[in-house]
C-alpha cells in the first residue's frame, strides 16, 4: 500500500513491502531496508535504517504522527492512498451555477433566503410539505443566491428548480 507523507511543507509517497529480508520502504527511486521493533510502554521504538539504529518516540494524533528522533521533535501528516482518494472525492463540490430541486412533489411552506444571500454547507433554502411533513431543503455548498424560483404556498411537482445558486 502506498503512504502519503507531508512533513515542513513537503510531500513524499512511500510504499511498503515485506520481503524474505525484512521490511523494504521506497520513496522516489530510493529504496531502504527497516527493522521496527517496539521498546518498552507502546510508544518508544528502535528502528534501523540500512543497518544505522535510530530510538524513536512516536504519538499518532489521528492522521498525524508526532516523531522525536535524533533530539528533535518532527509532526508528519500520513495517510494512506484510500484516505487520500476519500478526502478527494469528499472535497469535490460543485462548482458554477448549482440549481436546488424539489426532490417530491409537495408545497413550499417556507422561503428561508432571498436573490443576492450568501449562503453557506447545509443551510436551509426551502421548506417543502410532503405527506404532513415539513422537509428543509439545504444548500450542498458555500455561494449566493442568484434567483428564488418558488413562491410560499406554491404546489410544485418533483424536479422543479426551487433555487438557482453560483
Amino acid at each position: 500500500m502506498k503512504y502519503h507523507a507531508s512533513f515542513d511543507g513537503a510531500e513524499r509517497e512511500f510504499e511498503f513491502d515485506r520481503t524474505a529480508a525484512g521490511l523494504v520502504a521506497r520513496s522516489g527511486d530510493q529504496a531502504f531496508q527497516l527493522d521496527l521493533s517496539l521498546v518498552g510502554d507502546g510508544s518508544t521504538f528502535s528502528l534501523l535504517v540500512d543497518g544505522k539504529s535510530y530510538d524513536v518516540v512516536a504519538a499518532v494524533d489521528g492522521g498525524k504522527v508526532t516523531l522525536q528522533l535524533l533530539g528533535e521533535r518532527f509532526v508528519v501528516e500520513v495517510e494512506d492512498e484510500r484516505e487520500r482518494a476519500a478526502h478527494a472525492v469528499a472535497g469535490n463540490k460543485a462548482g458554477g451555477k448549482r440549481e436546488l430541486k424539489a426532490s417530491m412533489p409537495g408545497i413550499v411552506v417556507d422561503i428561508k433566503v432571498a436573490a443576492g444571500d450568501q449562503v453557506v454547507e447545509g443551510q436551509p433554502l426551502v421548506v417543502l410539505e410532503a405527506m404532513k411533513m415539513q422537509n428543509p431543503l439545504c444548500a450542498e455548498s458555500d455561494g449566493k443566491v442568484v434567483r428564488v424560483a418558488c413562491e410560499q404556498g406554491a404546489a410544485v411537482t418533483a424536479g422543479t428548480l426551487l433555487v438557482e445558486l453560483e
